[in-house]
């Protein structure tokens, strides 16, 4: 009989028992953080197809480069340099490789500027001590990219002398650089969306019926790692 009692409560269990709900979890949503991209800037090399200097048979070379962040029409962060080329020959192709980089990190929106610049310097110990400042700064600053005058003709040092005049060093570089000539410029600004890795090439060469013509190949690589 015992087992009779027992075997008909268990049937009654089973028949009571609710069939178990199952819990979902909810897992909160997997947001997309768009990261920053550390943009490098790489010299590759420079070609002399036609020199300025006839008398000399030489053209005393300067290179001098900025990168730039942009935010809102404003340029937030500099770096730049300058390299010294030396006496350079007609035909001669300069390998560049081996010069240190430029990097910038870029926030989410924010636009790369580029300026390279071509100099024929007159006496290059007057500037060296000068550049060597400029080598050591860049950092964070704001100016106006209105302020800028994008065009290479109505401001031929761009960028570049904006961060020195935010450095303090303009004024001083004004009155050094007398009598030196710039043979070429090349600057660009990309937004964030097509600031992508590239090789960019160029020339720089005089206008016509100059006396004193020239004519410069130059490429560079921006290299970019988010």
């Amino acid at each position: 009989m015992r087992k009779y009692i027992i075997f008909f409560l268990g049937v009654f269990l089973i028949s009571c028992r609710k069939e178990a709900i199952p819990v979902k979890t909810v897992l909160p949503e997997k947001k997309n953080v768009i990261q920053d991209k550390l943009v490098n800037f790489r010299w590759n090399q420079i070609g002399a197809k036609n020199i300025q200097e006839n008398m000399t048979q030489a053209d005393e070379l300067l290179l001098v480069y900025s990168i730039v962040s942009i935010e809102n029409q404003q340029v937030v962060q500099i770096q730049q340099a300058s390299h010294y080329l030396g006496k350079v020959k007609q035909g001669a192709i300069i390998n560049l490789k081996d010069i240190p980089p430029l990097s910038i990190k870029l926030k989410p929106g924010q636009s790369l500027g580029v300026q390279v610049t071509l100099w024929e310097v007159d006496d290059y110990q007057q500037v060296q001590q000068l550049l060597r400042q400029v080598n050591q700064w860049g950092g964070v600053l704001q100016v106006p990219v209105s302020l800028l005058e994008l065009s290479s003709v109505t401001n031929p040092f761009g960028w570049f002398m904006w961060g020195l005049r935010a450095s303090g060093l303009g004024m001083e570089l004004w009155s050094k650089w007398d009598g030196n000539d710039r043979l070429g410029i090349s600057e660009m600004q990309i937004t964030w969306d097509k600031v992508v890795s590239m090789n960019k090439k160029g020339t720089w060469k005089s206008g016509p019926k100059m006396l004193n013509d020239y004519h410069y190949d130059f490429s560079y690589e921006i290299s970019v790692r988010d």
